[in-house]
């Protein structure tokens, strides 16, 4: 169903999300409150409310709204106009942080960990996971052809191992800096390209 708010309260909406993602980023969901985000967003308590009448509503809006913006990032790169080995390690490369601070890495980070206990977020994460791993697979079946019967197998354990290196990157960059999880990545793509 289309949005039939006017696009001044949609154009609120996106600012409201704008100003959540920092808030998670900066601090965690837990440390976000309807108080904080008004005041971040220069709005009234009531302007947050209005757009989002519970906290279960507004995580669920910044999960679509880090999910957008990380799409974004994937539509930018033109992994198609790739050859398959590159569009492998292109893509590998987007699923990974691009510093320690990326707030969209940071804000899918707390949201994953709220997926640990909110049913809503986790039907989300998964949703969003499978969707990841089917698009793995159908690059790495594009990159090896002969390796298709692998491929559903290997686009879980690169996702899993995508995840282990983004959230190392997040939580301890000193040990695993972005450069050091590209390249670990980077190392089990070209082993399964050959």
């Amino acid at each position: 169903m289309a949005d039939r708010r006017p696009v001044e309260t949609t154009d609120r909406r996106y600012q409201l999300l704008e100003r959540l993602a920092d808030a998670i980023a900066e601090t965690g969901i837990e440390g976000v409150s309807i108080r904080d985000l008004a005041a971040r967003a220069g709005v009234s308590i009531g302007t947050v409310q209005y757009n989002f009448s519970t906290k279960t509503e507004l995580l669920l809006a910044a999960w679509h709204h880090v999910r957008h913006q990380a799409a974004l990032r994937f539509t930018r790169s033109d992994l198609a106009a790739l050859p398959p080995n590159e569009q492998l390690l292109s893509l590998t490369e987007l699923l990974l942080p691009p510093t320690a601070e990326d707030r969209l890495a940071r804000v899918w980070l707390a949201l994953v960990a709220r997926a640990a206990h909110d049913p809503q977020i986790a039907a989300l994460h998964r949703e969003q996971w499978r969707e990841t791993e089917d698009l793995l697979a159908r690059v790495l079946t594009h990159a090896a052809p002969a390796r298709e019967d692998e491929s559903r197998d290997t686009a879980t354990e690169l996702l899993a191992l995508l995840d282990g290196l983004a959230i190392s990157v997040i939580t301890e960059p000193d040990r695993v800096s972005p450069e050091r999880a590209r390249r670990i990545a980077r190392n089990r793509v070209r082993q399964w390209i050959g």
